[in-house]
């Protein structure tokens, strides 16, 4: 079921049309007003591509979107769309009906289908014949596909065989690893992983792989530079030191290093002289308790520097497993580096705390050190337990990793054959010429029946014939043309047009034209059976063209009978089809058909609007509340006049493409209200002089009869200068109303309200 036209583009007035928001789904029943020019027949003409399934030259290069139950139906999709329908236009009736005059006799040919049944039954022989010689080439490619196949299987089930070492691996294997392959995502390997797979897959149990140590490394150096920064910094305090021994700090660091053998004085060990009290006292001033514990934090911390140096031990590449080993040189080859700037750098710290501890008075500033010393060796040695980790689970699970890695190597040159005979396309050649002998087996079984079904249709061309009189009867009248059956110089039926005396119809009218187009139309609608037309979509464009009250309403009659049915008298009206689409310019015929609400489980009838917003511009949208509500086109032609003289922009372009037809129909109906008389719209002007006045009469006129007549598009593109003048038309038109009628006035405004 159609549910909704979501977009239109490029397709005559719809350039660029999507659904508007709000607008209503589809119905079972769908009755599609607007004026002429409006959009119908082209949207139409979008209907009956979905009948003919091929699309139309005409209308090359527009894209749509049916909104459907299920999948939307686009220009891409829609010649295998599973939908039934039926189009009644004007490019049915050019395709199907051939009205000719003069000195010809007029022929109706009823049936494209019947038109063409005997050439195609003349040429149904011959095609047989070119089915069977094609049959048999194909048959021979075939076979020859199928044998390159076979070869091609049984060298790479072969090959895969030996490299592998799997036996048995025949070609039927082969053929069930090509259908896992296919569910499976691309199964190539690089060349170095091929070499990893196959090397494990191969290795014996003997060289199973053994797990190596994971390396543990917590270098330090950044507390200690932390620490060296404020200790290199700091200076003891002294409280009595001699000069002699600040200024030479060798000589201080010995005169220290002898005090302890001195507690007492005496005489000097080194010279022989006499070490005095007073000079003994000297010395043990000048060394005072926070030297000592200065140089004390110094030396401690010279200690723990030099203890940082960082030493580390790592496996031998040939004690992982050889698919390992690469990827393990590369991540090892950073370590000693790293480890290499990190010593560096210890080295140079403990220089410094050296240079401090020889010279405590001096405040010192180590040197920064570089980032990530310690951060270079974890990463590092983290990138190397990853490996080391990678082989340890191998060495671990050992019969399912080289399990997986034969499977995988497997699938590797499973996935290059099917690859080679994709780029070959033996396959692809081979489907191809079992489908194309398999669609010419059955077309060449089906040949006989078709021809049978061709001749019987030709030989049933004529039984329409009654029907369609029928129904000319009752829409023409009894006086009416009729079809008599006649025969050609080739002894086929054909339709000849006569009148009630039995000559030849010439000269047929509009109204005749249409008459027997939509008798034809109904007919052959009758040939689908039931339960198929059940499930077909009909769209009827304009059937009452050129006809007048009389004959619409017979019309209406019709199509009462042929789409819709009640159980009883009491019963609502349902169809008889999927869905039946309406649209027409004509408001009364609108509105009998109006009558009839079919009401089904979920949708019924629906009123839409086609309407002219732009020169290349038009929407179809929901009933405007004037019209749904009211059996009136009067209503809805004030609603537009009045929509145009509230609106703050008088330029808007859905206004304007509406506003001068309904101007001129609305002075037409109103004036002919109030003045009955003969209807002729030369007496428009006559009747609105009465009514308004000559000068406010012609003001409201003139501008109107200009631009309803003709191609109103090109007018109002030419004469931008004579749109200002509309509105002040229109106000002279609700000013002279107000005026002369208020009480009508005022109805014709709350009719227009929600």
């Amino acid at each position: 079921m159609l549910k909704s036209i979501e977009k239109i583009k490029r397709l005559g007035v719809y350039q660029n049309y999507s659904k508007p928001v709000d607008t209503q789904e589809f119905g079972v029943k769908n009755l599609i007003y607007g004026w002429n020019y409006s959009g119908k027949t082209t949207l139409s003409r979008l209907f009956a591509q979905l009948e003919a399934k091929t699309a139309n030259p005409d209308l090359s290069g527009c894209e749509f979107s049916f909104g459907t139950d299920s999948d939307a139906i686009t220009e891409k999709n829609f010649n295998w769309c599973d939908v039934s329908v039926r189009v009644f236009n004007s490019d049915f009736v050019k395709a199907n009906l051939h009205f000719d005059g003069g000195s010809f006799n007029p022929i109706l040919l009823l049936g494209k289908e019947s038109e063409e049944a005997q050439r195609k039954i003349d040429k149904l022989g011959e095609r047989i014949k070119r089915s069977d010689s094609v049959q048999r080439k194909l048959h021979g490619k075939f076979e020859d596909l199928k044998t390159r196949i076979a070869q091609a299987k049984t060298e790479a089930a072969k090959f895969i065989r030996q490299r592998l070492k799997v036996d048995p691996y025949t070609a039927a294997h082969l053929g069930q690893d090509v259908q896992a392959v296919s569910i499976l995502d691309p199964q190539l390997f690089t060349e170095k992983e091929l070499a990893d797979a196959i090397e494990l897959a191969l290795t014996p149990d003997s060289k199973k792989p053994s797990t190596v140590d994971e390396l543990h490394t917590s270098p330090a150096i950044e507390e200690l530079h932390k620490e060296a920064v404020t200790v290199l910094a700091a200076t003891p305090n002294f409280s009595n030191t001699l000069m002699h021994l600040e200024e030479n700090p060798a000589i201080e660091r010995w005169v220290q290093s002898g005090l302890h053998l001195h507690p007492t004085a005496g005489t000097c060990e080194f010279c022989g002289n006499e070490l005095s009290p007073a000079r003994l006292e000297e010395f043990r001033t000048h060394f005072s308790k926070d030297l000592a514990d200065h140089k004390e934090k110094v030396e401690g911390l010279l200690e723990r520097v030099k203890a940082a140096e960082f030493i580390l031990t790592w496996p031998k590449a040939a004690e992982l497993n050889p698919q390992f080993r690469d990827s393990y040189n590369v991540a090892i080859d950073a370590l000693p580096a790293a480890i290499k700037e990190f010593n560096q750098a210890v080295k140079k710290l403990a220089g410094e705390v050296q240079r401090k501890a020889d010279d405590s008075r001096k405040a010192m500033e180590p040197t920064p050190l570089p980032q990530g010393l310690e951060m270079g060796i974890k990463d590092a040695a983290a990138a190397v337990n990853a490996i080391i980790k990678k082989n340890n689970e191998l060495a671990s699970n050992f019969t399912k990793a080289r399990a997986d890695s034969l499977r995988k190597a497997k699938y590797h040159y499973v996935q290059q054959f099917v690859d080679e005979q994709d780029a070959a396309g033996l396959e692809v050649r081979k489907d191809r010429q079992v489908k194309r002998y398999d669609r010419l087996k059955a077309y060449v079984a089906k040949l006989q029946p078709e021809i049978d079904r061709l001749q019987a249709e030709i030989s049933q061309a004529q039984q329409g014939r009654e029907k369609i009189n029928e129904r000319l009867a009752s829409i023409l009248g009894s006086e009416a043309v009729q079809i008599k059956v006649v025969k050609d110089s080739a002894g086929q039926d054909r339709f000849q047009m006569i009148r009630k005396n039995g000559a030849a119809a010439k000269n047929l009218s509009d109204g005749e034209r249409t008459a027997i187009a939509f008798s034809y139309f109904l007919t052959k609608l009758q040939e689908i059976k039931p339960a198929e037309f059940k499930e077909t979509i009909v769209y009827i464009d304009d059937p009452i063209s050129s006809l007048d009250a009389n004959h619409i309403f017979q019309v209406t009659a019709a199509i009462r009978a042929l789409f819709f049915t009640q159980q009883d008298k009491n019963a609502p009206w349902q169809t008889t089809c999927r869905q039946l689409f309406v649209s027409t310019h004509n408001f009364e015929f609108f509105n009998l058909l109006r009558e009839i609400k079919p009401v089904a489980s979920k949708q019924g009838a629906r009123l839409f609007l086609i309407k002219r917003i732009a020169e290349n511009s038009s929407t179809l949208e929901n009933m405007p509340a004037s019209l749904a509500r009211y059996q009136s086109e009067y209503h809805f032609l004030f609603e537009v006049i009045h929509r145009f003289n509230q609106a703050p922009d008088k330029t808007a372009h859905d206004v304007l493409m509406l506003l001068p037809n309904a101007m001129r129909r609305f002075v037409e109906l109103y004036t002919y209200s109030r003045l009955p008389g003969p209807k002729d719209a030369e007496q428009v002007d006559e009747r609105a002089e009465v009514l308004f006045g000559v000068e406010r009469a012609k003001r409201i006129l003139k501008i109107f009869h200009y631009f309803s007549h003709g191609n109103t598009l090109d007018r109002l593109a030419g004469n931008n200068e004579l749109i200002f003048d509309l509105e002040h038309a229109v106000r002279d038109l609700i000013d002279a109303i107000t005026e002369k009628d208020r009480p009508h006035m005022d109805a014709l405004i709350a009719s227009t309200q929600p």
